[in-house]
């Protein structure tokens, strides 16, 4: 989508305009300059997040919902290997228990767990115990 708009025009009104074509709330949205991948201030105007003429905005939904954990439950004590691959568009921003992140058109993690009858895991690389796997991306 394509807006035309003065330089001293809030980012506020573009992300309204953007949200109203696309049938979302405007506070659903969240934008990214494309030039610096820096986030944008909606109370800014585009001269103040330095946008020139041509310059790209990208426009994305903000993650709704609780935090994305993985539990794994078993009636008896099994190793276990747990992958996770992102689309080349996001990172990831928080891992537990911490796993070196591989890149294959986008960012993969890959748990390897062993499950106990209490519903725990043990993390094999770091030898920790926990309840759950936990990330987030951005």
């Amino acid at each position: 989508m394509v807006l035309k708009a003065s330089r001293s025009t809030l980012i506020r009104r573009l992300v309204e305009s953007a949200a109203r074509n696309f049938g979302k709330e405007s506070d659903e949205l969240r934008a990214t300059h494309l030039g610096t991948g820096e986030r944008v201030n909606f109370n800014d105007t585009l001269d103040d997040c330095g946008v020139m003429d041509g310059d790209r905005i990208l426009l994305y939904q903000e993650q709704r919902g609780g935090k994305p954990v993985i539990y794994l439950y078993s009636p008896s004590d099994i190793e276990a290997s747990v992958k996770l691959s992102l689309t080349p568009e996001w990172r990831f921003s928080a891992i537990y228990p911490f796993v070196l992140t591989k890149i294959n058109r986008g960012e993969q993690i890959e748990w390897n767990v062993r499950t106990h009858e209490d519903g725990t895991l043990t993390e094999k690389n770091t030898g920790l115990n926990v309840s759950y796997l936990f990330w987030e991306a951005e």
